[in-house]
């Protein structure tokens, strides 16, 4: 693991520590990570340079043990998708000429021009869809 990672998780839960309100305030903790992080001489980096290395084998070990475990959950998890609904697939049709029409139009917008193009479709127009 990164020595700076190393540093950063156990300083950061040495400033919280030192001032709970900081917890909300993730820019200006990281700031003062990063401050104190190059006051670090090269002597202490190399600490947490060791610490890293240690935590990515005892990583490493913990993934062998649960392997097995976690190649039968994702053969369970590995079904069939779902056919697209009839709003998709109108949607994958027209949504090119809506931008066409509308160039500036924001991603937003798009949507809701298609929901309205959909809501104005006949029940016949709709069923061509599904």
């Amino acid at each position: 693991m990164n020595p700076y990672i190393v540093f950063s998780m156990e300083k950061r839960k040495e400033l919280i520590a030192e001032n709970p309100s900081m917890k909300s305030d993730i820019g200006g903790v990281s700031k003062l990570i990063g401050k104190a992080w190059k006051e670090l001489s090269a002597a202490e980096k190399e600490k947490y340079s060791k610490k890293g290395a240690s935590m990515k084998t005892k990583k490493k070990s913990k993934k062998s043990k649960v392997s097995d475990e976690v190649e039968v959950k994702k053969t369970r998890k590995s079904g069939k998708k779902r056919a697209l609904s009839g709003f998709m697939k109108f949607c994958q049709k027209e949504r090119a000429s809506v931008m066409k029409e509308n160039p500036n139009i924001k991603f937003t917008e798009v949507g809701k021009e298609l929901g309205k193009r959909w809501q104005a479709l006949s029940e016949g127009e709709k069923k061509k869809f599904a």
